[in-house]
């Protein structure tokens, strides 16, 4: 009788585009405004998962040399990143990497752990493949956004790829925030999602990009990510 199996390149495919999350008891807030518990939660674990699924499948079944997560945050992102990268590097501009160490080495990760500010990122030029980038650059605006932007420009090699993630804002978010408990969202999220892009497309050629729900009126989508490539 022939055996069931999946062949090689499928399992890859399958293997890549699947969010690993850490084990919860290995896992800490950094700060407190960190959302690590709602990756979690019975009811809001699916949408915040979707997100980081998303950029996975953005990223594709491609392993690259040299990845880097800028804006890390607890690190939750990180084990499912190492499985497409040859080095996987990571910062944040908290302090508390001691924890995503410490998550690091319960997961079996390795991962290049720095501090820094996403508006001037301490890596020499055409360092990393590709940076991921999720949730972070709507806490910028004006020319903090231009200076992120540029600077993962900066650091990716020619034809390079940067796949970002941001929310969107207005009425529908505000909501959703509020009965998460999130009463003062507009004091952190400083930049759109339509002014994100906008950005992003001064500096690279945007070549694909997901939102969610995947269907539906612009104005209810609540979270949208970018495939980015820097020119050759």
């Amino acid at each position: 009788m022939p055996t069931c199996a999946i062949s090689a390149p499928t399992w890859q495919t399958m293997l890549n585009r699947a969010l690993r999350l850490p084990r919860r008891s290995h896992i800490a807030r950094v700060d407190e405004s960190d959302p690590l518990p709602y990756y979690y939660g019975r009811l809001t674990g699916p949408m915040y998962r979707a997100r980081l699924e998303m950029a996975l499948e953005l990223l594709g079944p491609e392993r690259y040399a040299k990845l880097l997560e800028a804006g890390c945050g607890s690190g939750i992102m990180l084990p499912s990143l190492r499985a497409r990268a040859g080095r996987l590097y990571a910062m944040d501009i908290h302090k508390r990497h001691d924890l995503v160490s410490r998550m690091l080495r319960c997961e079996g990760v390795e991962a290049a752990l720095g501090v820094g500010n996403v508006c001037a990122l301490g890596y020499s030029d055409a360092a990393f493949d590709a940076v991921v980038c999720m949730s972070t650059l709507e806490h910028l605006h004006g020319e903090e956004l231009t200076a992120a932007i540029v600077e993962f420009g900066r650091v990716l090699r020619a034809g390079g790829v940067a796949v970002v993630g941001v929310p969107a804002t207005g009425w529908l978010m505000d909501v959703l925030f509020r009965a998460i408990g999130f009463w003062d969202i507009d004091d952190h999220h400083v930049s759109t999602r339509d002014s994100i892009r906008a950005e992003l497309a001064r500096h690279f050629s945007i070549e694909a990009e997901r939102h969610m729900p995947g269907r539906g009126a612009h104005a209810f989508t609540l979270y949208s990510a970018f495939l980015c490539r820097k020119e050759m």
